[in-house]
């Protein structure tokens, strides 16, 4: 059986769906290609996400060359991945998870308490911000874009003092080494889906659908299945200032967490839900309608 898997080219992407068919051919014995896919997101970098899309500029034109018999899996970070619209595709499996933290890099591995006033912090994403703002006003947030590499080399060039990169990507391209700190999810809640890989097949691809399902984590799908019912009933995505997260306990529980925080850093609202894991999709949906109850929408951007 051979199979086809369509990603973006960064390397985080690349060693991410590698990961992907590293497995699958264990699991199944099946001969796996990667295809190559560039998408607007990755076109066009200096411009802030929420201005030209913002929702799937990472994943449209994958979509699009699944649909149209490319290739039959798609590989994506899950936080990424558009909640709704997805016609003809199937999330089909969320592996393990890696570490779902945001962490700091930063010039001279400083912390983000130590940092000076004023510092720049580059970060596209509204979430990062305004939970940056409720833990350091006086620190300068900046708009920055790229790749993992691209924004580890803004911070060594001076352009910024720090940025802030998903621990789960650091710790898949062997790059823990640039981590100044991990921030604790008290301080800062990490986007939906963070850490988690997103395996999409092709509607009626079914040897493509066994395969991939043969990696599927139950606990990693159950937490992410929450957070994005958070996200969905927000109606939002990743420019969304909602950090979001459920962790699952030995003893068949879950504790969902989420919170938005204006763009000033300054108010903010946090709630939480606890459930069965078998009914984390509906305590995220609940959760989510409490969120919007107390005034959740208050707090977002303005489209």
């Amino acid at each position: 059986m051979k199979l086809r898997i369509g990603t973006r080219g960064s390397a985080l992407a690349l060693a991410q769906s590698r990961w992907v068919a590293a497995r699958v051919a264990e699991r199944t014995g099946a001969e796996v290609e990667i295809v190559i896919v560039r998408t607007s997101g990755d076109r066009v970098q200096d411009v802030a996400l929420r201005t030209f899309g913002g929702v799937g500029v990472f994943t449209k034109e994958i979509d699009e060359g699944q649909r149209a018999g490319a290739f039959e899996i798609s590989v994506h970070s899950l936080k990424d991945l558009p909640t709704q619209g997805r016609q003809g595709l199937l999330l089909a499996a969320v592996p393990e998870r890696a570490p779902v933290e945001d962490c700091l890099v930063s010039a001279g591995s400083v912390p983000l308490d130590a940092l000076p006033a004023g510092a720049r912090v580059g970060t596209g994403s509204p979430r990062r911000r305004a939970q940056l703002l409720a833990l350091r006003k006086d620190l300068a947030p900046e708009e920055i874009r790229g790749n993992v590499d691209t924004r580890i080399r803004k911070v060594r060039d001076g352009e910024v003092a720090a940025t802030f990169l998903a621990r789960a990507g650091l710790v898949r391209l062997s790059l823990t080494h640039e981590i100044a700190e991990v921030l604790t999810l008290d301080r800062m809640l990490p986007a939906a889906g963070q850490g988690a890989l997103a395996i999409v097949v092709t509607e009626g691809a079914h040897d493509a659908f066994s395969a991939v399902r043969a990696i599927e984590d139950r606990t990693a799908r159950a937490e992410t299945d929450a957070e994005r019912a958070v996200l969905s009933t927000l109606g939002g995505g990743c420019h969304l200032p909602l950090g979001c997260i459920a962790r699952a306990g030995a003893d068949g529980r879950m504790r969902v967490r989420a919170r938005v925080v204006a763009e000033d850093g300054v108010r903010r609202l946090e709630l939480e839900e606890t459930c069965d894991v078998d009914a984390a999709a509906a305590a995220g949906r609940r959760l989510g309608d409490r969120l919007v109850e107390a005034g959740a929408r208050e707090l977002l951007p303005r489209a």
